[in-house]
């Protein structure tokens, strides 16, 4: 224990002699230059050369806490900037070249910093756990350790006691290796510890090392809690944090999501929207936001991308690859707003991979609500339909990129609940998922009419083809309800579709939505809410009904036949080879 208070005089000498060793630093740093080193993929590095884990928090006083969760933040943001380094065989390594300064304008907030005998609050504090699990994997993968400085006291419990320990301090006190083959970081987070490893290409040979001499440790003081209240570090119990609390990410507003989040809010709790207004209401981003803390709404970048859309102004973009785009925009503006004591997130999946690339899952557990299914498996599903059906252009459209897709089966992995109120997507994680009841909207029920409804777009993943060779000679009126979009320009030919008029469930005699993947199916909730009969395949994740009959995607013999009898067509089998005849033609 420290007799002498830490003064701002002490402080202020302290710093003056900082900067002369920076300015040191950087005239060293000019003569032999070490340069950044760029980012690659984890696809050519096999080899597990050394890992090192270590735990986020501690348990210790709740005054405490509030430096804990800012420790959090800035491996968060260090991590991101280590992760998929790649340094090359004889390099140097520099964690501060590639790291950069830990500024708050760079995201960092304050943590711990061990400084003088004193665990002090300070912007950028707790990286020394980064760099002590980077000297630890350095160590045994056999690098040569170019800069190292050991910690000037040991903190019980820390690496330190080890001898494993590498001390950084902006700019000066560095860590630098040089590995001796090719060599790939990753550095993440999980909800309770930091892994750091590094990879090689080749398998790395035993080395034998004697083992680094353990220190005794040393008392130390904490500024939040060592009751020195007149040091000018103090950090008051006030000004703490004591616990964790719950944010809701959300992207299109889902009443089977509002009605689960509102079950389970609390008053502490934050809610991020894509829009929100007190004056003017959007019915895709509706969302009741009372009994949150607060509510953070990216209205300026919506209603740009709104209005990008209605003046045509995203080119030759698939809408697809806009959505895409959209959903990054967003899950940037979102992580950079999420408070630091956030320890629970619900996240929507279109922003699950952006969220997980920047970091901002890592130290938090999280949940994710689910829409549609997982990139992975769609990608997996439509090559498949492509290769079945070559000509069928729409299965071969927009696929998301490798790091898009790996991003998100990680995140997936990582999380704790898989929640969404479609039966496919629940099928998907039966260990995992909590499957929402739909919400089926309130609707008066409809006069029958004998039009066949088509939830469309005309596109094959949808099921048109199926549709369309479901229809010949039957002789029903069709009318679609998503007709931008379509295969081909005459792709109907032979059928003619109803022009619009009224209100499309007033002359529905079914409808059908006959998918191969179908994420949001609200018009087949409307119509069954309405009475009207609807035909769908299992893909699209209502699993049961009165007026639900469902059948196999691509099998466009059961749709005919389900449709014909809900019409009341006379003789189905007749029906069904006249069909086959004239697709002969």
């Amino acid at each position: 224990m420290h007799s002498k208070t830490p003064s701002r005089l002490g402080s202020v000498i302290f710093n003056g002699k900082a900067a002369l060793l920076r300015g040191a630093r950087f005239v060293s740093d000019l003569t032999q230059p070490v340069r950044r080193l760029g980012h690659t993929d984890h696809k050519s590095y096999s080899s597990l050369l050394a890992e090192c884990r270590s735990p986020l928090w501690t348990a210790e006083s709740l005054v405490e806490n509030s430096l804990q969760f800012g420790k959090v933040q800035n491996l968060r943001k260090a991590c991101r900037r280590l992760h998929l380094v790649e340094i090359p065989a004889g390099e140097i390594f520099s964690f501060w070249k590639q790291t950069g300064r830990a500024k708050v304008s760079a995201g960092y907030v304050r943590g711990r910093e061990l400084r003088q005998g004193c665990l002090i609050p300070t912007t950028g504090g707790g990286l020394c756990q980064l760099s002590n699990s980077l000297y630890d994997v350095a160590l045994q993968s056999g690098c040569e350790i170019v800069e190292r400085h050991a910690h000037s006291a040991v903190v019980p419990g820390s690496a330190a006691e080890q001898g494993r320990d590498a001390t950084i301090f902006w700019n000066y006190v560095d860590l630098r290796f040089r590995p001796t083959q090719n060599t790939l970081i990753t550095a993440v987070l999980t909800q309770d510890e930091l892994i750091v490893r590094l990879w090689g290409k080749q398998r790395l040979v035993s080395i034998q090392r004697e083992p680094r001499a353990g220190r005794e440790h040393t008392a130390i003081n904490t500024c939040t809690d060592c009751g020195v209240s007149e040091c000018f570090r103090h950090v008051s119990a006030e000004a703490s944090v004591s616990a964790g609390r719950n944010a809701y990410l959300i992207d299109e507003c889902w009443p089977e999501f509002e009605e689960f989040a509102h079950a389970r809010r609390s008053t502490e709790d934050d809610l991020f929207l894509p829009y929100h207004s007190n004056w003017k209401k959007v019915g895709r981003y509706a969302w009741e936001p009372q009994g949150y803390r607060r509510t953070i709404a990216g209205n300026v970048s919506t209603l740009l991308a709104a209005a990008k859309s209605r003046l045509r102004l995203n080119g030759t973009l698939p809408p697809v690859a806009v959505q895409v785009a959209r959903s990054a925009e967003l899950a940037d503006y979102y992580g950079r707003r999420l408070a630091i004591d956030v320890s629970h997130l619900y996240v929507a999946q279109s922003l699950l991979p952006f969220l997980w690339r920047r970091g901002d899952l890592g130290g938090r557990s999280f949940d994710v609500l689910m829409t549609r299914l997982p990139l992975r498996a769609l990608h997996r599903q439509l090559d498949d339909l492509a290769i079945g059906f070559p000509e069928r252009k729409s299965f071969r459209e927009f696929r998301a990129p490798e790091w898009m897709v790996t991003a998100e089966s990680e995140a997936l992995e990582r999380a704790g609940q898989i929640i969404t109120p479609h039966s496919a997507l629940a099928g998907l994680f039966p260990l995992k998922a909590t499957w929402l009841p739909w919400k089926f909207p309130a609707a008066k029920p409809a006069s029958r009419g004998s039009c066949v409804v088509f939830a469309g777009p005309s596109l094959a993943r949808k099921g048109a083809f199926e549709l369309r060779e479901a229809l010949r000679g039957l002789g029903c009126q069709l009318r679609i309800l998503n007709g931008q979009a379509m295969e081909s320009k005459n792709f109907w030919d032979g059928i003619e579709p109803a022009g619009p008029s009224g209100d499309w469930l007033e002359r529905a005699a079914v409808v059908v939505q006959p998918a191969f993947v179908e994420n949001n199916p609200r018009p087949l909730l409307r119509a069954l809410s309405s009475g009207i009969p609807v035909i769908a395949t299992p893909e699209c994740g209502i699993e049961s009904h009165p007026m639900l009959t469902l059948v196999p995607a691509g099998d466009s013999t059961a749709l005919r036949k389900a449709l014909c009898g809900i019409i009341g067509s006379r003789d189905p089998e007749k029906l069904t080879s006249a069909s086959a005849q004239l697709s002969r033609l």
